[in-house]
C-alpha cells in the first residue's frame, strides 16, 4: 500500500514539475517573440546624433511604432539608436507584422507617378515596393521643404521615412536579413 502511494506521489510530482517547466518555457518563448513596446525618448533637434558602429553589436533588430512615430534600433534588448520617422498615412499605411531587410538598396530614386524621390532607400518588404528611406525630394533631389516638416507624422505612401542624414547611415549600415517588426 505504502509502495502504490509513493508511486502515486512521485507521479503527481513530476506532473507538476512539467506543468511549471512548460509555463515557464511558454513565458520565454512568448517574451522572445512579443514585440518590445516601450515609450522612448528621442533627442532634442539641436543634439547632435550619435551613430552606432554596428560592427561592435550582434542580434540587430529594428522596431519601428507607428503609434509613437519611432524607430529603435536594439543589440539583443538593449537599444542602441533611435529617432523619429514618418509611416503611412491612413489611405496608404505601413505594413505590421515581422520582416527581414532585403537585399535590394539604393542611394536615390524618383517616381514620376508621386513626382517624389528619395535618397538612401532599403526594402523590408516586397523586393522595392515597401521602403526605408529618406524625406521626399523632388526630381532633382531637392528635399521637398513641406513633406521634410511632416517627419514624426503618418504621411508616406506606405514606407518608413526618416531624415537624409538617418537614411544614410541606416542605407550603409543595416545589413540584409535584420529583422524588422512595425507595429
Amino acid at each position: 500500500m505504502q509502495k502504490k502511494f509513493s508511486k502515486r506521489i512521485t507521479v503527481l510530482f513530476l506532473a507538476l514539475c512539467f506543468i511549471i517547466l512548460s509555463y515557464c518555457i511558454y513565458r520565454n518563448i512568448n517574451k522572445a517573440i512579443q514585440p518590445r513596446q516601450q515609450e522612448v525618448q528621442i533627442q532634442e533637434k539641436n543634439e547632435k546624433k550619435v551613430y552606432p558602429n554596428l560592427a561592435n553589436y550582434s542580434n540587430v533588430s529594428i522596431l519601428v511604432s507607428i503609434k509613437q512615430q519611432k524607430m529603435i534600433i536594439y543589440s539583443g534588448n538593449q537599444v542602441i539608436f533611435k529617432t523619429t520617422v514618418s509611416t503611412g498615412a491612413k489611405d496608404s499605411p505601413t505594413p505590421t507584422g515581422k520582416f527581414a531587410i532585403e537585399a535590394e538598396r539604393g542611394d536615390f530614386f524618383y517616381n514620376e507617378e508621386s513626382s517624389e524621390g528619395a535618397y538612401y532607400w532599403v526594402s523590408f518588404k516586397d523586393h522595392g515596393t515597401y521602403l526605408f528611406h529618406s524625406v521626399p525630394t523632388d526630381c532633382n533631389g531637392n528635399e521637398i521643404k513641406e513633406e521634410a516638416e511632416k517627419l514624426g507624422t503618418p504621411c508616406s505612401h506606405g514606407c518608413v521615412r526618416m531624415s537624409k542624414e538617418d537614411a544614410k547611415w541606416f542605407y550603409e549600415n543595416i545589413s540584409e536579413g535584420v529583422i524588422v517588426s512595425i507595429h
